[in-house]
């Protein structure tokens, strides 16, 4: 949320400081997500993950809990959420 106020919901390639090593990109849409949105999106994002998991259907049940991984793979089903 920080971020898109700080560029004033143009959107584009934004850098999301996780921690003082993780800092994934990500692409925004030129449109305000609200703060409702991407709650969503992250109960969205979990309860696929725990289906797949819980399946066997990702990874052949080898999920890699590293913070960089899941990160990574949130952004990536963030910015495929997003697109218009």
């Amino acid at each position: 949320m920080s971020e898109q106020a700080a560029s004033q919901g143009i959107g584009g390639l934004v850098n999301l400081p996780i921690s003082t090593t993780l800092k994934p990109q990500i692409t925004l849409p030129s449109r305000n997500i609200t703060l409702s949105e991407l709650q969503r999106s992250k109960r969205q994002f979990v309860a696929v993950h725990k289906k797949a998991i819980t399946l066997g259907t990702t990874e052949k049940g080898a999920v890699d809990w590293s913070e960089e991984s899941i990160a990574n793979k949130f952004v990536t089903y963030l910015e495929e959420s997003l697109k218009p």
